[in-house]
């Protein structure tokens, strides 16, 4: 993992995983579980699993504590309330898709507004676009329906603002703590804001005993939370926010290789361009010259 090449890849496989967690959490809807039961559950269940062995820099001042539950509800609640109620108002799901996959963009273009010392190349937002194209032929899928309720489009594009904020606030941090004790305080401040709308929703305490929501509950929390927060955190640290939220284009596409594979659903060769044209834009992006870079250890960035 000493070279950026290692990072990138990372970075991808990230991606990948959580384009999958589409049809894992749409197992456990269809088994009678929340959007929000679902979240807490899963971070929960992470934030557990880390407390045994991240222990160290624990201590925060009240500033930075505040700057940890903006991580939780703009990584977490926010989000996952903002972009599941979007996808519960219509039927055309793939308006939402859309609108989220713009997140690379609009973190690139906040991030530029903040430190204006950091420039887009030209190469950058020919990729960008050239990705969201491709984006669009995989999210829609040869079926191009569009929902024009105001209400789903702003929430659709208030997940896309709060994934680009996280983002933002990890640069902030990352330079006192850890990528293991900011992944915590996520998981943390995930679910204290998120508990007031658990309480307000009735559980079947059954569903929890069904192997099927036991499994993917688990992926859910282990794999696609503790690993991939932990994972995507310190990726952050290492290629910075822009090129690796560049990834994030590829959410739509393993989520389409999913449900074919999952849910046996259809896969048009205008997706199969998107995958390319996707994979094109994401390389034009993240193609920069050669030069001396920088290498640390893993353990160092982890603790």
């Amino acid at each position: 993992m000493n070279s950026n090449l290692g990072w990138h890849a990372l970075a991808l496989l990230v991606a990948c995983i959580w384009g999958s967690t589409f049809v894992a959490s749409k197992v456990l809807l269809m088994a009678g579980l929340t959007p929000a039961q679902i979240m807490t559950f899963r971070f929960l269940i992470a934030w557990l699993l880390m407390l045994p062995w991240c222990h160290k820099q624990l201590k925060t001042n009240i500033k930075d504590e505040l700057w940890f539950m903006s991580l939780g509800l703009s990584g977490g609640s926010f989000y996952f309330l903002a972009e599941n109620t979007a996808v519960q108002l219509t039927s055309a799901t793939s308006t939402v898709a859309l609108l989220v996959c713009t997140t690379p963009i609009l973190t690139a273009l906040i991030n530029r507004m903040v430190y204006r010392s950091e420039h887009l190349s030209s190469r950058f937002m020919i990729g960008s676009m050239v990705a969201l194209v491709g984006v669009s032929l995989v999210v829609f899928n040869g079926v191009f329906v569009l929902d024009d309720d105001p209400l789903v489009i702003i929430l659709s594009v208030a997940a896309s603002l709060t994934w680009a904020i996280y983002c933002l606030i990890i640069r902030k941090l990352d330079k006192r703590y850890s990528s293991a004790v900011v992944t915590r305080k996520v998981f943390f401040w995930g679910v204290i804001t998120m508990l007031p709308v658990v309480f307000c929703e009735d559980l079947d305490i059954s569903i929890l005993a069904d192997p099927t929501v036991i499994g993917t509950t688990c992926f859910l929390a282990i794999v696609a939370s503790l690993g991939c927060f932990l994972a995507w955190n310190i990726v952050l640290k290492r290629l910075g926010v822009v090129v690796t939220g560049n990834y994030l284009y590829f959410n739509p596409v393993t989520s389409l290789i999913a449900a074919y594979l999952v849910l046996d659903e259809h896969i048009t060769d205008l997706a199969i361009i998107g995958c390319i044209l996707t994979i094109a834009g994401v390389y034009l992006c993240n193609k920069k010259k050669k030069g001396p870079s920088s290498r640390r250890s893993l353990s160092r960035v982890l603790f």
